[in-house]
């Protein structure tokens, strides 16, 4: 019976991150979707433009990031997962 609960706490810790995950793409994704829009409105050469085209450039490297960290918490998750085996 240990055993049982430790895989739906295994499996609870796994949802909760994919769960996480999604949420902050999701947000990220929005973001974009509003500073690209804001930076169409103003005019081209204007400091708030310039601005909005900076941090949507910056901001579109994280979803390579997104990846490697998923990459690197499922890994521990399956680390975790043997390590605590019985």
């Amino acid at each position: 019976m240990k055993m049982l609960d430790h895989k739906k706490g295994n499996a609870a810790g796994v949802q909760s991150f994919i769960l996480t995950i999604v949420g902050v793409g999701v947000i990220l994704a929005v973001g974009l979707v509003i500073l690209v829009n804001l930076g169409a409105g103003l005019d081209a050469d204007s400091a708030a433009a310039n601005a909005t085209t900076a941090i949507v450039t910056q901001l579109a490297t994280v979803p390579t990031w997104i990846g490697i960290l998923i990459t690197v918490a499922m890994a521990f998750i399956v680390l975790g997962y043997f390590y605590t085996r019985q």
